[in-house]
């Protein structure tokens, strides 16, 4: 506690060991640690003010040791109810840790009137945003609240799930939220984390950035989550109605939902190599209706194409980053095209000056690039897409192949923590040979066999470090039902004996291959 006096006399905050937040005369309160209290604490302000509620929140800094005077202390005098979040999950207690405590606090106190109960939050890294904290308070305002609940999974088990309702902005006014899908290793991060600096030590705005990551890092998807705006920006959750969408990756807006985050009246930019009048093949029909019925801006930049013009190769962040700036509206365009440059300059000066050359080239060239389209009325009508088809496998891989369709497809596409509970298996167990029903799609460059130089060694598939580099040996029945293209490629197989009676070929699979250039 005297430390934390010393940190308030220094910066201003206090953080005292249980601090409340909230209307004075509070009758329903929420106790909770972590960062979780911050969400917390916002969407309860947003309720006092708009909805006139008696709400607080406590925030819990100390767990043990538990003090119960300064606990109570903290408590407002009118307090009826209290609902205490864990995020942790104690099978087999009466409740989870910080409840207990809460509970036995009252109890020795003699405050029997208070009702009590117990929700979990968060669990699995779950998000916890506004509106699920909405639904917690109106279910701690319910007649008979749920004394156990959870709050954030779809529990289709137990049944303890709370409803939570659309999405809740609480963010300060004039704030501009950004959302960046980029592929692992393209420089999209680095960018990102290099335009909230610029940002933030260059504007007066305040700025905010959290960064999600693929397990498959370089080649897998990154989401880049900023937030830019006058105010300060409490907000420990991911963007969930961006006025700024970028798609680094083509293959990506067929793969993800990626407008369902879009504001009405928002900015979509795509990375791609298709022409305005390929768009109503080459997207989603969910994604042609979204930015129809959300009145939202679609450009179009083939940011790959100018990096290699430019000598950037696949890194196309700069140039992104830049069109970025161009239209956003987060700052003026030629300032923050000076300080992009000149942080380009300090990025990769040690790098040489044809590095910081190219870079620069990028950026000059990257806004002639873009391509404004016009988005059709009958967009808004767009049909729906048929769901995933079940994997078709043989009998051996069957379990394998409901495991794809029923879990690792869903999850591949981001869409795993909308799954219920009762998809997945107790024990967490997963069944091999998953791999082979994922295709992503994300090489910009397939290699192709010179067949007529190849000495069928084999050894390219074994460096290959993705197997889609394939050997493949055919009869000559195989080979005659086989496609055209695939047959011209063919030849005897070599090595005498048996394999006389087979055609070879090297075959890469585009689905699968990730452009390693290896």
């Amino acid at each position: 506690e005297k430390k934390a006096k010393l940190v308030a006399e220094k910066t201003g905050h206090n953080y005292a060991l249980y601090a409340y937040e909230g209307h004075p005369e509070a009758t329903h309160v929420i106790v909770v640690m972590g960062s979780g209290a911050v969400t917390c604490s916002e969407t309860a302000e947003y309720l006092i003010k708009e909805r006139g509620l008696k709400v607080g929140v406590v925030k819990v800094r100390l767990f043990n040791p538990w003090d119960n005077q300064r606990f109570l202390a903290a408590l407002p005098e009118t307090v009826q109810r209290l609902c205490v979040l864990d995020r942790t999950k104690e099978p087999g207690s009466q409740g989870e840790p910080l409840l207990t405590q809460v509970a036995s606090t009252l109890h020795v106190a003699a405050k029997h009137s208070v009702v009590v109960i117990g929700g979990r939050y968060g669990l699995g890294s779950k998000e916890f945003t506004p509106n699920m904290v909405v639904s917690i308070f109106e279910n701690l305002m319910q007649e008979t609240p749920k004394a156990r609940f959870t709050v954030g999974i779809n529990d289709d088990v137990t049944h303890l799930s709370l409803p939570v309702g659309g999405w809740l902005d609480v963010l300060p006014t004039g704030t501009t939220e950004c959302m960046f899908y980029g592929l692992g290793s393209d420089g999209t991060v680095g960018a990102n984390k290099s335009a909230v600096k610029l940002i933030a030590m260059n504007t007066d705005l305040y700025a905010q950035a959290y960064f999600e990551y693929d397990a498959k890092k370089s080649g897998g998807v990154t989401i880049s989550h900023l937030r830019f705006g006058p105010q300060p920006i409490h907000a420990p959750y991911n963007v969930r109605s961006a006025d700024y969408l970028a798609i680094h990756k083509e293959s990506y807006a067929q793969q993800y939902d990626v407008t369902r985050y879009l504001k009405k009246g928002g900015v979509c930019v795509i990375n791609c190599t298709w022409q305005e009048s390929e768009l109503a093949d080459r997207l989603p029909a969910k994604m042609r209706s979204d930015l129809a019925k959300k009145g939202a801006k679609l450009y179009l930049i083939d940011a790959t194409k100018i990096g290699v013009k430019a000598g950037l190769g696949k890194r196309i962040n700069m140039i992104m980053q830049s069109v970025f700036f161009k239209l956003s509206g987060v700052m003026p365009f030629e300032a923050a095209i000076e300080l992009l440059k000149g942080s380009i300059k300090k990025m990769y000066g040690k790098k040489g000056d044809k590095v910081v050359q190219m870079n620069i080239d990028g950026v000059n060239m990257s806004c002639e690039g873009i391509v404004e389209c016009k988005i059709p009325a009958s967009w808004a009508d767009a049909a729906g897409d048929a769901g995933a088809p079940k994997v078709d496998a043989p009998k051996w891989l069957s379990k394998a192949a409901d495991f794809a369709h029923a879990i690792q497809q869903p999850c591949n596409n981001l869409d795993g923590n909308d799954l219920p509970v009762s998809t997945f298996e107790p024990g967490g167990r997963v069944p091999l040979g998953t791999s082979q029903f994922e295709k992503r799609g994300i090489a910009i460059n397939v290699p192709r066999v010179d067949m007529d130089l190849c000495t069928q060694c084999n050894k390219c598939s074994l460096i290959c470090p993705h197997a889609a580099v394939r050997p493949f040996l055919m009869s000559q029945k195989e080979l005659d039902a086989a496609p055209a293209d695939f047959k011209a490629g063919s030849r005897a197989a070599i090595g005498g004996g048996v394999l006389d009676n087979y055609q070879y070929r090297i075959q890469v699979s585009p689905l699968d291959c990730t452009g390693c250039e290896l």
